[in-house]
This record gives structure tokens, C-alpha cells and sequence, in this order.
């Protein structure tokens, strides 16, 4: 495909699949092949694009005798296209949302275990500036379920240190406080005199997290922080910063918080998309039922 007939903002979009959501290269492959599948069938503005126009697209795939599990992995890069764009604040809604899904459209989410997550934000080497921050960034991330874009746009004026709360701008420019816990509180109060210090170079952006000339920190950059914290402490997983996200919510569902509020927690729009972590608590309690009650433990 020529460079003058990719959809809109294509290798940006190839960027955020690789480094906002750390998905693997086949993975990355699949969802472009989605969306220019989509681009081709259309010839068209794909920011003008319509529910109606999904629902046609579904119906061409079928007449087409492709699988139902097919056409669900397609509308799956669909939608991850549009979410993309609208974090791009290119358009305000994905019209695949408005499309009735069966249970299979969605993919149960890849998370760390708790001893994994205490790895990787352990504070074992705080020997220099830039570990100390990375350090801030893994918990971060974990303690709040921010998404990698959200954790490099927050500035310090988003940190109500005494209220221990943080305002965080998600998809749409969409507000949303969560709290953060008294030791992250701390952690970040004595950070930055240290970013003052050592990463604040003529002018001061206000952003928290800065590289070690002054600027607002990349998602690029902090998925290879996260990939060396993995390599570092010997975890082999596939893991990226949306990994943290998806840990913090299973967690926080696992230790009894109820769906409504990690729904705000997240930014989800609609608590079906928070609903997909009930699956893997579900899946939790059933192993813990087959292992331990004593009509299937002793069989």
C-alpha cells in the first residue's frame, strides 16, 4: 500500500498500537491489515464514517463467507482505530460502540500477579535520578490504572497533595480524580525537589515526569522503561504499560472494589468495557472452588 493511500494518521496509529498499548508485532500487523481492509471497502474520509456504515462492512465480510470469529478480530482493529483517534481528539465517538457485540468480541486482558507487580516497582536501586523517577512511573501507573498517554500528560498542578488525589484527562479530554495512597503521595512530594534539581533545564513545562532534557517523556519512552524494569527482574511476560492497567483493575476487582467505582477509576465510558475484569476474577474464584472445596479437592 502506497504512503498516499494509508488511512489517516496510519503509522501514528501503528505507534500507539506498539508503544501506548505494547501489543507484539504480529499483533501490530493484524490490526493494520483491519484497518486497511476497512479503508479499501470505503475509499472514503474513515474519520466520517458511520455506524451504518460498520454494520455494512459486517454484512460485506459475511456475504463473503467470513467467519463470525473473523469479522470480530477485524471490528476488534476497527474500534482500537477509532478509540485512537478520539484520544487524538480527531473525532468524538468510535461508531463501532453503537454496534451490538457477542460475549466472544472481547479478548480477556493479559495481567501481572501481585509478586510480579512488587518486582517492578520495588525501590531495590534508587541510585540515580533517573531510576528514582522510573521508579515513580511503574507505581504510578499501577497505584492509578492510568493509561500510558495519561501518566506523560500529567502536571504537577493535577496533584492535589492535600486532598491525595489526581486529575487525570482520558479519551475526549474527559476529567476523572482518582486517589492515591498516602506512601505514593509521599514518594511524589520528595520527587520533586529532585526534579527540580536534576531534569528541569531553562524552562519548567510543568509536566511531572520529564526526560533528562526537560521534555514531556514519550509513551515509546516509557514502555522501554517498563521492558527494562521486566528484563531487570527476570519477569518474560509480554508486558507494557496498559499490562499495569490491566493489573491494577483485576486487583483492585479481586480484593472486593465494586464495578462502578473502577469504572471512574479507569475512564470507561460504558461499564460493559470494565465488565471484561469480572471475567478474570470469575475465572479466580472457579479455580479456587475446583482446588479447595472439598467435593472437588479430594477427586
Amino acid at each position: 500500500m502506497n504512503i498516499e493511500t494509508k488511512p489517516y494518521k496510519y503509522n501514528e496509529f501503528k505507534q500507539f498500537l506498539r508503544f501506548e498499548l505494547g501489543m507484539s508485532d504480529n499483533s501490530v500487523i493484524s490490526y493494520l491489515s483491519d484497518l486497511e481492509t476497512l479503508y479499501k471497502f470505503y475509499k472514503k474520509d474513515i474519520k466520517e464514517i458511520t455506524p451504518e456504515d460498520i454494520v455494512a462492512f459486517m454484512s460485506y465480510m459475511r456475504k463473503n463467507q467470513q467467519s463470525l470469529e473473523t469479522i470480530l478480530r477485524r471490528l476488534s482493529g476497527i474500534s482500537q482505530y477509532f478509540d485512537f483517534l478520539i484520544v487524538e481528539k480527531e473525532i468524538k465517538v468510535n461508531p463501532v460502540e453503537f454496534i451490538a457485540k457477542p460475549r466472544q468480541w472481547h479478548k480477556l486482558p493479559d495481567f501481572l500477579d501481585f509478586d510480579e507487580v512488587e518486582k517492578l516497582i520495588s525501590r531495590n536501586d534508587l541510585s540515580t535520578p533517573v531510576k528514582e523517577r522510573n521508579y515513580l512511573i511503574m507505581e504510578t501507573l499501577y497505584a492509578t490504572g492510568m493509561r500510558v498517554s495519561e501518566l506523560t500528560a500529567v502536571k504537577i498542578r493535577d496533584i492535589d497533595f492535600k486532598r491525595g488525589i489526581i486529575k487525570v484527562t482520558g479519551k475526549g479530554s474527559k476529567q476523572r480524580i482518582v486517589p492515591l495512597y498516602p506512601s505514593l503521595l509521599k514518594s511524589l512530594e520528595d520527587y520533586l525537589a529532585l526534579r527540580q534539581e536534576y531534569f528541569i533545564k531553562d524552562i519548567d513545562s510543568g509536566y511531572l515526569f520529564l526526560n533528562q532534557h526537560g521534555n514531556m517523556l514519550t509513551r515509546q519512552h516509557i514502555w522501554n522503561i517498563v521492558k527494562e524494569k521486566c528484563k531487570q527482574n527476570n519477569i518474560t511476560k509480554h508486558v507494557s504499560p496498559h499490562t499495569l492497567r490491566h493489573s491494577f483493575a483485576t486487583h483492585m476487582l479481586s480484593n472486593g472494589a465494586d464495578l462502578r467505582t473502577l469504572q471512574i477509576f479507569l475512564g470507561h465510558s460504558n461499564i460493559s468495557t470494565t465488565e471484561i475484569y469480572t471475567h478474570v476474577t470469575d475465572d479466580d474464584k472457579r479455580k479456587t472452588i475446583m482446588n479447595f472445596h472439598p467435593r472437588f479437592a479430594r477427586k
